[in-house]
């Protein structure tokens, strides 16, 4: 319901998520709407419901990354089956079994990192970390730098193969990378930051793994656009987050 509010408080019709029951529903029964469509990662599917897949995608990672910071908690599991194209191409959010909260430091740190990915600065990317990790020890910041190159070139060098199946009358397409490729790689930038020394926060951890979904999806529906230079997808996920609630402090 939270979610839902958010995207009719900030006039996003482009995506929607599944209306609950409440009469039809109790403490071990959920009942919601019913929807049609298929998973974000379905090519066919994707062609079949919209002109353009590049958009549709798009319009899913601006609205996820305006709910980061204009809602109150954030879809923390995006997986492919989470995420699906209906018949008439609007995006559905669906399971919100797992959210999020940010916090104004934590987004401050995603924005420095974000800022330090787009020119390779990985000493900038690293003092980002530092600043958002709770540590008392003095960190090697060169030495974390270059810890840290090796683990976003890891994730430049996730091949997203489609895989194409034949099911019935049904062709449908699969990303090759699984959820444990990004559940290692999140798990290696942990394991990096605590070799200094460095605890990130949970809301930190949750908010890059749902990042590396969309990475994945990127890759397979829209392979030649650059999330963090696109300018649809920053100056679109600044205009509908200045459409919420955003706490001053949080500078987007």
């Amino acid at each position: 319901n939270e979610f839902r509010a958010f995207l009719a408080s900030s006039g996003i019709r482009g995506v929607m998520c599944p209306e609950v029951y409440p009469e039809a529903s109790g403490k071990k029964v959920l009942t919601m709407e019913r929807l049609y469509g298929k998973p974000l990662v379905d090519l066919d599917a994707i062609r079949a419901y919209t002109s353009s897949p590049e958009e549709t995608l798009i319009t899913a990672l601006n609205t996820w990354m305006a709910s980061v910071v204009g809602c109150s908690s954030f879809h923390a599991d995006v997986h492919a089956g989470n995420l699906l194209v209906l018949n008439d191409g609007r995006v559905a959010f669906i399971d919100f079994g797992i959210v999020g909260q940010i916090s104004p430091r934590t987004w401050q740190a995603v924005e420095g990192l974000s800022q330090g990915l787009v020119v390779a600065d990985y000493p900038a990317m690293a003092k980002a970390l530092v600043r958002l990790g709770a540590t008392s020890d003095d960190v090697d910041v060169d030495s974390f730098a270059t810890d840290l190159q090796r683990v976003v070139e890891r994730i430049e060098r996730l091949d997203v193969d489609v895989v194409v199946a034949s099911t019935g009358e049904e062709v449908s397409a699969r990303l090759q990378a699984d959820d444990d490729e990004v559940t290692a790689i999140l798990l290696d930038l942990v394991a990096v930051g605590q070799s200094y020394g460095i605890k990130f926060p949970r809301d930190f951890g949750l908010l890059v793994k749902q990042a590396l979904y969309f990475d994945r999806y990127t890759k397979l529906l829209a392979p030649d656009v650059d999330p963090l230079r696109d300018e649809r997808i920053r100056t679109g996920m600044k205009r509908m987050a200045d459409q919420g609630d955003i706490p001053d402090v949080i500078d987007v």
